[in-house]
């Protein structure tokens, strides 16, 4: 067998501690087969889970590390699997009872969300005037709520259900009500053009609320060949759907300041 290098998706993804604790002990000897960036692959390897990604080690080669990124999709038996790596290329594992388990566990960090609030100016302490704290808690409460349902949640069918675009669309649009109630309760004329102010502030995180959705839609309707693929541009649309409601409330902070 001839030297090659790593197949699909070469770049390494950040390890940390709990990463190399989820990936130790997996491992198992397979044969693997299949066409990798036009070149036929037929060799025995064995196989590994590491933080980087998916290694294969060769008798007669370097070794290959497939970064999690580079895994489009997977198809897991009993002692068999096949992957679908980036650029259409297919690879095929075989082997016996220790390959399941180690795979079961590759898809589990491959649907490892990231952190979705990290670097947001918002989102987290309150810089705001002591006025305005409970508008503040009451705008993220729903993006607080959803980010610790799909805590741990790796499966990307379950994540999408706990985390719709929809279903946020309405916390915001209740927010916004809830909001301009409170800060105007006794003056209708004065609340509907307050809640029309915060609406106005509210449209970008809608639009970016409504691509998730989108997005969302596509990994339910996933084939096995695709679905990470698909939840990777998914995972996307979150991380700015949260940038955007981060956004949003420093508008709408202003908004409610002024008043």
């Amino acid at each position: 067998m001839s030297d090659h290098r790593p197949a699909s998706g070469d770049a390494h993804v950040d390890a940390t501690a709990d990463d190399a604790a989820r990936a130790a002990g997996y491992a198992a000897e397979v044969r693997a087969r299949g066409i990798v960036r036009g070149r036929e692959l037929d060799a025995a390897a064995r196989v590994t889970l590491e933080p980087a990604g998916l290694r294969l080690a060769w008798s007669s080669a370097m070794p290959w590390v497939l970064a999690f990124d580079g895994i489009d999709g997977v198809d897991v038996g009993a002692t068999s699997a096949r992957l679908y790596l980036r650029d259409h290329d297919v690879l095929e594992l075989s082997g016996d009872e220790a390959l399941r388990p180690l795979l079961l566990q590759l898809c589990a960090q491959l649907g490892r969300l990231p952190e979705l609030t990290r670097g947001l100016r918002a989102f987290g302490a309150v810089r705001s005037p002591a006025a305005l704290h409970a508008a503040h808690d009451r705008w993220f409460a729903p993006f607080v709520a959803a980010r610790r349902a799909v805590h741990d949640v790796t499966d990307p069918a379950r994540q999408v259900a706990l985390l719709q675009g929809r279903a946020l669309a309405a916390d915001v649009a209740r927010a916004i009500e809830e909001i301009a109630a409170t800060r105007a309760a006794t003056d209708a004329a004065e609340r509907r053009a307050l809640e029309a102010a915060l609406e106005d502030e509210a449209a970008p995180l809608l639009d970016a609320l409504t691509h998730m959705h989108v997005a969302g839609e596509a990994v339910r309707g996933a084939a096995s060949d695709t679905v990470f693929a698909d939840w990777r541009r998914w995972v996307q649309t979150v991380q700015v759907a949260y940038a955007a409601a981060d956004e949003a409330w420093v508008a709408v902070a202003e908004v409610l300041s002024d008043q």
